[in-house]
């Protein structure tokens, strides 16, 4: 720790490019000269299938609204001009209706799949139901068996992974979902896209949601509005327990680990190695290096369960390509319920609001943890990103080591259908902004995959040592520029 403050204090009011290394020098020093060559064709192949992203996330995100002339019945938003509350004898009655229709429409199914949302997990059924299942290898099949119970993937993404567990199929089975469904928020972590709405289409949807039961009643979908959610999730509990065995949905032998992991006390693992460079990463994307970042991350926070590792993601096309590229590696974009919250609302800026949060409120901000926010610039300096963790960095007293990233490309993107006749209106004029910026000594910009490859490294040995107790906290600025 003295060694740090020592590093820290010699390297005050040096210009350098970088952040300071663990001997106060400027850590892009060290990276070798290079000529600019042609990309390779496995970089040309990455990055057609980053670029494929975010084509995807621009058409779902800038999609067209649904045909003026189609009848507005059935299962559709329910637009309140005032707050309307039900009282306890309609909650009764609406409950009444939803659990009579469940329990016929669970023992009239040839088969049930239930999913279980992150905002569902901490429920006692919910929990009951999940261990209740059988994951035996030959006892039941996940493809065949008519009752399958799994783990939605958003909560997936609130613990470390490094591979998720098989999807589980729901094929032609009955679909409730216990929890808040997101088109924007599947879409980011590259979720099972169509399953709801080849359900719904088909009448074999059920979603039970805050206070509301989406299901299947009389000739197409319908919402019953103001029902008790644990009343109804009992009566899919006990249904489902009275209809048969229930079948784990995500392969034989997997659900150990992944109950452990949301509810127990997983084992831990040693310290990961922080991360080198060799010639191999020339013929990665830039996103390679961001999400073997995140690779690191889930590796700590399974070396380090008792202390927080996380991540917040804002709404933006970069943003949303970084977390769809970890999510089809396998890896967890590591964030939590309040993380999961912000996508589900597609909220732009709110991570800005979550960083204030977590480096000024107690008990967060005397904690010790590992934070990471993802920004686009547009985003960020709308709320004011930027000025608040500048203010922040000058009086910083927090516990934990806080990193903010920005990707600097000086446009708008997904919050806007750009094309070209548009782009100049949705051009951001910041360069030199950010470049202003990066004189500062908690401040780097990374122009290039060899920059950023460099600054990956020294934030996975600032972490290393951080959570060894060698390294004081600290927040930072990275932005990463193109």
């Amino acid at each position: 720790m003295a060694d740090a403050k020592k590093a820290a204090k010699a390297s005050a009011g040096v210009k350098r490019k970088g952040l300071a290394d663990a001997d106060g020098n400027d850590s892009f020093k060290s990276i070798p000269e290079k000529k600019p060559r042609a990309q390779s064709e496995a970089q040309k192949a990455r990055e057609a299938q980053m670029s494929e992203l975010a084509r995807e996330y621009m058409e779902q995100y800038a999609a067209g609204k649904a045909m003026e002339d189609k009848p507005f019945v059935g299962a559709q938003p329910l637009l309140l001009r005032k707050p309307q509350i039900a009282t306890v004898e309609e909650t009764e009655r609406y409950t009444a209706v939803a659990c009579r229709t469940l329990e016929k429409l669970i023992a009239a199914a040839p088969g049930v799949h239930v999913r279980i949302g992150d905002d569902a997990k901490q429920s006692k059924e919910a929990r009951a139901l999940l261990e209740a299942s059988t994951d035996e290898e030959g006892v039941d099949d996940k493809d065949t068996s008519p009752l399958l119970v799994s783990v939605a993937r958003d909560t997936m993404h609130t613990v470390p992974h490094l591979e998720f567990p098989p999807p589980a199929p729901t094929g032609k089975r009955l679909l409730i979902y216990i929890g808040t469904p997101s088109r924007y928020l599947s879409m980011c972590i590259k979720s099972q896209r169509g399953r709801f709405d080849t359900a719904y289409e088909q009448d074999r949807l059920v979603i039970l949601c805050r206070g509301v039961c989406m299901l299947p009643l009389g000739a197409q979908e319908q919402n019953i509005f103001g029902v008790d959610e644990d009343a109804v999730f009992k009566t899919i509990c006990r249904s489902l327990k009275a209809k048969g065995q229930i079948c784990w949905g995500h392969g034989p032998n997997t659900k150990a680990k992944l109950l452990t992991a949301m509810y127990g006390y997983p084992e831990h693992q040693p310290m990961p190695p922080t991360l080198t460079h060799s010639a191999k990463h020339d013929d990665m994307h830039t996103m390679d290096y961001l999400v073997d970042y995140l690779k690191y991350l889930n590796q700590v926070q399974m070396a380090r369960p008792q202390e927080p590792v996380k991540n917040w993601y804002d709404t933006g096309l970069l943003v949303s390509v970084l977390t769809g590229a970890a999510a089809t590696a396998g890896v967890s974009i590591l964030t939590d319920s309040d993380g999961l919250g912000i996508l589900r609302d597609a909220s732009i800026g709110h991570i800005i609001s979550k960083l204030n949060q977590m480096v000024t409120v107690e008990p967060y901000s005397t904690s010790r943890g590992v934070y990471n926010f993802w920004i686009g610039d547009g985003a960020c300096r709308l709320n004011g990103g930027v000025e608040l963790t500048m203010h922040l960095i000058e009086n910083y007293k927090a516990k934990s080591m806080t990193t903010l990233f920005i990707f600097n490309n000086e446009k708008w993107a997904i919050e806007d259908n750009l094309v070209a006749g548009t782009f100049e209106e949705h051009h951001l004029y910041n360069k030199g902004f950010y470049e202003l910026l990066s004189e500062h000594d908690n401040v780097v910009m990374c122009s290039s995959d060899s920059e950023l490859r460099q600054t990956m490294s020294l934030l996975s040995n600032r972490v290393d040592k951080y959570m060894k107790g060698e390294m004081p906290p600290s927040l930072n600025i990275v932005v990463i520029r193109g």
